[in-house]
């Protein structure tokens, strides 16, 4: 549990220190009170994000760097600065700088809750993807620079590819690049799977949820590739697909553009259930997320939940708040009625 956030030139803060935070901490205030940005700052920390802003956006205006630091219970310092002329992260542990790994490992994890995650199933499949990678990073520190080396290499080949239609490169050049890319796309898919077969599993539990009867409901993982034979698929694939993908300089398979739906009754969540039960199956999954992280990691990750308890109704709200007692949380607001929790106004 932390015990103390500290924010230096932190978007609207010049400087801000939070003591004796407690297991539920509500920060209240108007919506232009700023409230965001302390669970953006807490979150930046874990190596995710709720605002999607580049660190550059995160630097209060006029100003060269940003600095975040936490204590936790046990008087351990953790602390995270940005310098925006050197574009350079530094970490650090007890005022030691640290490598980006090891911080990750002495950090908490964070799950987010925010208007944009209950809405999820209605938008883009990159935020979906984003999803599934936020957990993984979350639990599991080497899936953050195996996501980096990948992007990269898919850069690479996409720009072989460009050389290639231009005759300015070779194809059997591509073969490097080609092994490259199917050893850490396959790479992804483990960890990947590890996610996906949790959620599958555990996503039944939530059938009580719904309003009327229902056989089955479903975590289906839309990809090109089998479990049993990711290496062969990704193979394969690639070979057919070469020309498409040689005139259009771009990779049009694999960990990038992958989605995942849930089915009610075999039927898409978003055709089939209400804005109410898809709420709940929503909740259930970040409830899902949060239970994966901690056997993971061998450690509670703290609840962010922002301006999100004004959006649900009584029952949702209801079932969230029970699922926090265990948990430490951070919850945005703009008025909370229960005054025995921490109160942070801004």
């Amino acid at each position: 549990m932390i015990t103390e956030l500290k924010l230096i030139n932190f978007r609207n803060f010049e400087s801000l220190k939070l003591e004796n935070l407690d297991k539920h901490n509500f920060i209240i205030g108007e919506n232009w009170k700023w409230k965001t940005n302390i669970l953006e700052a807490i979150s930046i920390l874990w190596n995710n994000s709720i605002t999607w802003l580049s660190l550059e956006e995160l630097i209060k205006k006029w100003e060269d760097y940003f600095f975040i630091e936490y204590k936790t219970e046990s008087g351990k310092k953790l602390s995270l600065s940005y310098e925006k002329e050197k574009k350079k992260k530094t970490y650090i542990i007890n005022n030691n700088k640290t490598t980006k790994k090891k911080f990750i490992q002495a950090s908490y994890s964070c799950v987010i809750f925010s208007p944009i995650v209950m809405n999820i199933m209605y938008l883009s499949p990159s935020l979906r993807r984003d999803l599934i990678d936020n957990i993984l990073k979350s639990s599991f520190p080497e899936y953050d620079i195996l996501l980096s080396n990948y992007k990269k290499i898919l850069k690479s080949r996409n720009k072989l590819l460009k050389n290639i239609y231009e005759n300015k490169s070779s194809k059997k050049e591509l073969d490097f690049w080609n092994e490259k890319f199917i050893k850490t796309a396959e790479e992804i898919y483990k960890y990947r799977f590890k996610i996906v077969n949790f959620f599958s599993s555990s996503i039944k539990n939530s059938l009580e949820y719904f309003s009327w009867k229902i056989k089955k409901i479903e975590f289906l993982y839309k990809t090109k590739i089998t479990q049993e034979n990711i290496e062969n698929d990704i193979r394969v694939y690639l070979e057919k697909n070469f020309e498409r993908d040689l005139i259009l300089w771009r990779t049009y398979i694999w960990p990038h553009i992958d989605d995942f739906e849930i089915l009610i009754d075999w039927n898409p969540l978003t055709h089939f259930a209400s804005r109410w039960e898809t709420k709940s199956i929503i909740i259930w999954l970040k409830l899902i997320e949060w239970i994966f992280i901690e056997k993971m990691t061998n450690k509670k990750p703290i609840l962010l939940i922002d301006d999100l308890l004004s959006e649900l109704d009584e029952t949702h709200k209801n079932l969230l708040l029970k699922k926090l007692e265990y948990y430490q949380s951070f919850i945005s607001s703009i008025d909370i009625n229960n005054k025995n929790d921490n109160i942070i106004k801004l």
